[in-house]
């Protein structure tokens, strides 16, 4: 009888080790954040959930405790921050990403004025000889759009109509040909910008043929401060790169830019000039 009253006893001990083992297995974090960039300060905000403490690895030596917090990088580059999430019962959970500090871009277009764009010399298509229409073009650009200002003889009532030749994939052997030499236009933006009807459009076929098609892309666009004073309209636009082809990817561009009266009777004026070469822009 004392035999198997100990045989018993060992196997409610086992069952009761068995049991500890069980509740011992904790689940882990789940870990979950976004990032949003401006200029080089990345803000994380952290939505892991089963986690009591937080632990953030950067990837540039420095590290935070914080839930979510905003962190300045030092320069431009790739960096793979980390983030180990703690639960209750001491488990490890670490998740990672990359994360691209690119160019950034002094213009913003909700500041209403044009007192950004002071500074922004790099990329200009200045009108040639005998150009009346436009007065001067700029553009510059960082990680996610191309910012363009246009200084023009006209007014927004004129509803002129604006074509954007683009060369998105910086390669003359594809897209159209045309007398802006050095580049092959694989994107034309068409249309009035201020009648809302602004529209892309992909090149197909033959180099030589003006063959278009809807590129389907929409919102690509967005317009900023206007200005308008005696005869001279001033504005900016904001272009989305990953919605227009090859835009997101590509390291060059090239651009041209015709205005046509909107009714279709006649070339307001065109930068560059007839036989120039259009002005690439060099993406860091």
């Amino acid at each position: 009888m004392k035999r198997i009253q100990y045989i018993l006893s060992i196997l409610a001990m086992g069952g009761l080790m068995t049991g500890c083992e069980k509740d011992d297995t904790s689940p882990e974090a789940d870990i979950f954040y976004t990032v949003s960039i401006a200029d080089k300060t990345v803000t994380f905000a952290n939505e892991t959930t089963g986690a009591v403490s937080y632990r953030w690895d950067f990837g540039d030596g420095e590290s935070s405790t914080e839930e979510s917090p905003v962190h300045t990088y030092p320069a431009k580059g790739k960096y793979v921050p980390t983030l180990y999430a703690t639960t209750k019962d001491g488990k490890v959970t670490e998740g990672s990403t990359v994360i691209y500090i690119a160019k950034t871009s002094p213009v913003k277009l909700d500041d209403n004025t044009f007192d950004d764009w002071n500074n922004v010399t790099q990329y200009q298509l200045d009108p040639g000889a005998g150009e009346t229409f436009f007065r001067k073009v700029k553009f510059d650009y960082d990680a996610q759009y191309i910012f363009v200002y246009l200084e023009v003889n006209s007014k927004q009532s004129n509803g002129d109509i604006y074509d954007f030749y683009l060369d998105t994939d910086n390669n003359a052997t594809t897209g159209l040909l045309t007398d802006m030499t050095g580049g092959g236009y694989d994107v034309l933006l068409e249309g009035s910008i201020f009648g809302n009807w602004w529209d892309a459009f992909n090149h197909k076929g033959a180099q030589n043929a003006f063959s278009f098609e809807p590129s389907g892309a929409t919102e690509f666009y967005s317009i900023g401060n206007v200005e308008e004073s005696g005869g001279v309209l001033k504005y900016e636009v904001r272009l989305v790169r990953s919605k227009l082809k090859n835009m997101a990817a590509t390291t060059a561009f090239k651009v041209g830019i015709i205005a046509t009266k909107s009714d279709w009777s006649a070339t307001l004026g065109r930068v560059p000039g007839p036989g120039q070469p259009s002005l690439q822009i060099t993406f860091e």
